[in-house]
């Protein structure tokens, strides 16, 4: 009985077992299979997204620089922008002034399309055997100005140049210049030799077609008139070169005139401080910096060099009482430079060219276009042939403008 007991009890046991027991633990089984898969999933998963975040924790890293330069940038454009927009306003106003000036100066013309007239000029010329060409548009008030204004009694032609109603003119010119010269790959020195042919290949005209003696032309009449003598290529020269940021000066020998270049050359030239100004003529045509006509060779020069300076052009009259001489003088500031630390000065020279005397007034403190009357009074030898000098003292001491009244005996 006990036996029978234990196999029942063994074979309920097994098929309890095999009923119940087991397909729990199947079921936990599968669900052990099924979390363990859920898990290498959510692993995978896991490492997916890690390596996502750390991706786009590098990208928020690499947009907070590109952020923080951008911002960066923005305060200096922002800084840039408003420098601009100052300047911008600064060249409004200047550029009104100017206008203003500039009207004035023409008798207050409307300078509206409709209404103002140009002339055109077309230039053809040759360098270095090609065939270059140049249009140049200039408003016709602009040569009424400068063709009706008065001449400086002066040798110092250096007015003509720095007065400034045609640099924007010259400025064009310069720059289709350039244009030529970067298409023809020029050298610097070969585009100053550019504009010296342009200039050399004007027709020489002598003052006699002006109707006066001496009848030095500004560089807008030159160019309009389409050529002028030494003293008229020269003026145009030296005001091209100088637009070009090339030192020049003007050289006066005895009957001519040619223009003085501060450039790496050989040939005649003429030291001044630590300038050398090396010849060019500019009345024939493929003539060489450096190469002087042999009938100038060892002749006197006069040296003036053109740089930012003012320009005091002056008329005026004298009384005399035998030796005792009194000049009125008018001065008026012909450049845009401030005449600060320039006097005026008369003298008293003898017939042998001794400075006799001399008197230095006040100081010529004008603006562009302003004008001062001054006296001064200065005393020569009894008994002696002499005349009047009136001029402007530089501030290096250089007696600048000068202009001569006639000889005269005192008694």
């Amino acid at each position: 009985m006990l036996l029978i007991g234990i196999i029942i009890g063994s074979v309920g046991g097994y098929f309890g077992n095999y009923m119940v027991t087991k397909p729990i633990l199947d079921d936990f089984q599968d669900r052990l299979y099924t979390l363990e898969g859920d898990y290498d999933t959510l692993e995978s998963n896991y490492n997916n997204l890690t390596a996502d975040y750390n991706d786009l924790e590098a990208q928020l890293e690499t947009l907070q620089g590109a952020y923080s330069e951008l911002q960066s940038q923005k305060t200096t454009l922002d800084e840039e922008n408003q420098a601009l927009t100052e300047q911008i306003e600064t060249l409004e106003a200047l550029y009104e002034s100017l206008l203003a000036e500039y009207q004035t100066s023409l008798g207050g013309l409307d300078f509206s399309n409709q209404t103002i007239q140009v002339i055109e000029r077309n230039y053809t010329w040759t360098y270095e055997d090609q065939e270059y060409s140049l249009n140049l548009v200039v408003p016709e008030p602009m040569y009424e100005y400068y063709s009706t204004k008065e001449r400086y009694e002066t040798s110092d032609y250096r007015g003509y140049i720095l007065h400034p109603y045609d640099d924007e003119y010259i400025a064009v010119m310069v720059m289709e210049f350039d244009r030529i010269a970067a298409l023809n790959n020029m050298t610097n020195i070969e585009e100053v030799e550019l504009v010296t042919s342009f200039v050399q290949n004007l027709h020489y005209l002598t003052d006699d077609t002006t109707g006066y003696d001496e009848y030095p032309k500004f560089p807008v009449e030159s160019l309009i008139d389409e050529g002028g003598d030494c003293e008229d290529t020269s003026i145009l020269l030296s005001h091209l070169l100088e637009a070009m940021d090339v030192e020049t000066a003007l050289l006066t020998l005895p009957g001519h005139m040619a223009v003085g270049v501060e450039l790496n050359a050989t040939g005649a030239h003429w030291d001044i401080g630590n300038t050398t100004y090396y010849y060019l003529e500019t009345t024939v045509p493929g003539w060489e910096i450096g190469s002087i006509p042999i009938e100038h060779v060892g002749k006197s020069v006069e040296i003036n060099e053109v740089n930012e300076m003012p320009f005091l052009s002056h008329t005026w009259e004298a009384t005399r009482i035998n030796e005792l001489v009194t000049a009125t003088i008018t001065y008026t500031n012909d450049s845009p430079v401030n005449s600060t630390d320039y006097r005026a000065w008369i003298g008293i020279e003898l017939d042998s060219g001794e400075l006799w005397s001399e008197r230095i007034g006040d100081y010529l403190n004008l603006g562009f276009g302003e004008s001062i009357t001054v006296e001064l009074t200065t005393q020569g030898p009894r008994h002696d042939t002499m005349r009047l000098i009136v001029g402007v003292l530089a501030p290096d001491g250089e007696i600048i403008t000068k202009k001569y009244s006639t000889y005269f005996t005192t008694r």
